[in-house]
This record gives structure tokens, sequence and C-alpha cells, in this order.
């Protein structure tokens, strides 16, 4: 049975990425190249200047085979 490792990557706060806060493809393409998957996107919510609930992506999940 295959075991996974995770790696969380908080949007707002890790400083993985290169430049910003926002995943470009080639650090995607890194990641992927250290064999981390994309698993899941956590999803939170706020609300807007109006009252409205905004949703935002807060985080990524990658996923890998253990070694």
């Amino acid at each position: 049975m295959t075991e996974w490792e995770y790696k969380i990557v908080d949007l707002s706060s890790d400083g993985l990425f290169s430049n910003s806060d926002e995943p470009t493809e080639a650090d995607l393409n890194e990641l992927g190249g250290r064999g981390w998957e994309l698993a899941a996107s956590l999803t939170g919510s706020s609300r807007s200047l109006g009252g409205r609930p905004k949703s935002e992506t807060s985080a990524l999940v990658f996923k890998r085979p253990k070694e």
C-alpha cells in the first residue's frame, strides 16, 4: 500500500513561491519536478465591503509518495 506525505502551502504567509504569494507555472513545475502533486485547494471566505461573502483560496495541499 502506498504511503503519502503532504505539504500544505499557506498562500497568505508561506513565501514558498518566487515573487509573490501567487504561484506561477514555473513554481508549480518545480514542485512537480520534486515529486509533489497538487491534491487540493483550501478555500475560505470573508466578508466584502458590501457584506457579501467572498471566497478565496487560502492554501494549497500537495502530496507525494513517501520514499
